[in-house]
């Protein structure tokens, strides 16, 4: 019999049958057997044949992405993971239907990382840019949760003024209150979370511990994470923008950043997809199976991947191409240009290539070049004067590519 859910099977046999294959798969060697009820059945994962073909696509997309990851020059792969925030951030906010604008989040992130002290006016998603900032770009990684109270602390350091006063939490760490969760049109609920905190207590409990409590693919377990986190809906708002960055930082240890900071938008592009995969696991019918819950997820990031391999590849070509420029430089100097100019190039045509905005700022061209301000400064007056590049601000001096620039170095095509 093709492996199907249980609540198909159902529809096809009976509830005998039903009985029978419920038994044999929690009795399967690959099954992996949770503490935690879904209705009144506990959580069970099968690794089928099916889903660990697909966890081992994933593990070989991760060696063709590593390489070309690692071959990127710096700048360019610190741009790119610029540029993967903004989508990450934004991708999550749309799907709870949460309206924020890339030029919004950028402002975010740049706040985030000049980290303003008291008295500046903070910018809208600052605390979740701060957050996913420290993820990626940060020499302390953030740690994972590992008891209730650190729950709490990195949902309030992550969404901070973003959770209005209606939704305040009451409890002593998280809600006290039931909640109930409606799609819309639907007069009946689709999901109710946790009743009390008590409750919600356990199910956290239970899902911190699973790494270290069930032996099983560390990729199925991150997401059977992220399932009871989303399933127990321990706050009254922010679940889902928590949940996600909850499993991408999970992901963050076990796979690639642009693989990591893909999940999001992934998933807003399936929505469908992901919350079908939620309602299905939580079906009665379904008795507590996951496997098309991870299923679902693996498949969600297959995807996501192969965009990223897609655009990766391409990338990569176009900065070959554009260091060959440059190298000819050596040889070929037409334009007359210094070694500063020939760097500044270089590095603002990474930025062009990778970057999520087409500038660098003052400071950074001359961290890296490794000199002081003043020493590059000449070549930026100079590159200006002839029309290579040209100024997005004065206050903070940024600088782009202009058309004279991007012709220049190959990039007009």
């Amino acid at each position: 019999m093709a492996y199907r859910p249980l609540k198909t099977v159902f529809h096809q046999h009976d509830a005998k049958t039903v009985d029978h294959e419920h038994r044999s798969r929690l009795q399967l060697p690959s099954t992996l057997r949770f503490s935690y009820p879904v209705g009144e059945h506990d959580l069970f994962v099968v690794v089928t044949r099916e889903l660990a073909t697909k966890m081992e696509q994933v593990w070989r997309n991760e060696l063709a992405l590593a390489e070309l990851w690692i071959n990127l020059p710096g700048a360019a792969r610190h741009h790119y993971v610029y540029s993967l925030l903004i989508d990450e951030i934004q991708a999550s906010n749309q799907i709870e239907n949460i309206h924020s604008t890339r030029h919004e989040i950028s402002e975010a992130l740049e706040a985030a990382r000049r980290n303003r002290g008291p008295g500046i006016a903070r910018k809208r998603f600052q605390e979740m840019a701060s957050a996913y900032m420290a993820l990626f770009q940060s020499d302390e990684p953030v740690k994972l949760p590992n008891t209730l109270r650190s729950v709490r602390e990195l949902y309030d350091s992550l969404l901070g003024d973003e959770i209005g006063e209606d939704d305040t939490l009451d409890g002593e760490l998280f809600r006290k209150s039931p909640v109930s969760i409606y799609d819309y049109g639907s007069a009946e609920p689709v999901h109710r979370g946790a009743t009390d905190e008590a409750e919600i207590n356990q199910r956290v409990g239970t899902m911190l511990l699973i790494h270290d409590l069930y032996d099983g693919p560390e990729l199925a377990l991150a997401f059977i994470e992220h399932f009871m986190l989303e399933h127990t809906h321990p706050f009254y708002d922010g679940n889902g923008r928590f949940g996600r960055f909850l499993l991408a930082l999970r992901l963050g240890n076990l796979l690639s950043t642009p693989t990591a900071l893909s999940l999001s938008s992934g998933i807003m592009k399936e929505k469908s997809a992901y919350y079908a995969a939620f309602i299905n696991a939580e079906h009665p019918m379904n008795r507590g199976e996951g496997t098309f819950f991870v299923e679902s997820m693996v498949q969600t990031l297959l995807h996501a991947q192969e965009e990223r391999l897609v655009f990766l590849t391409q990338k990569s070509d176009e900065l070959r191409r554009l260091a060959e420029v440059c190298k000819a430089w050596k040889n070929d100097n037409p334009e007359d240009l210094t070694h500063y100019e020939q760097q500044t190039l270089f590095l603002l045509g990474q930025v062009h290539l990778l970057g999520p905005r087409s500038g660098a700022s003052w400071d950074e061209i001359a961290n890296y070049q490794e000199r002081s301000k003043q020493t590059v400064r000449p070549a930026l007056d100079s590159l200006e004067g002839r029309g290579f590049i040209e100024r997005l601000s004065a206050k903070p001096l940024v600088v782009r590519l202009a058309e004279a620039g991007q012709t220049l170095l190959g990039l007009d095509s």
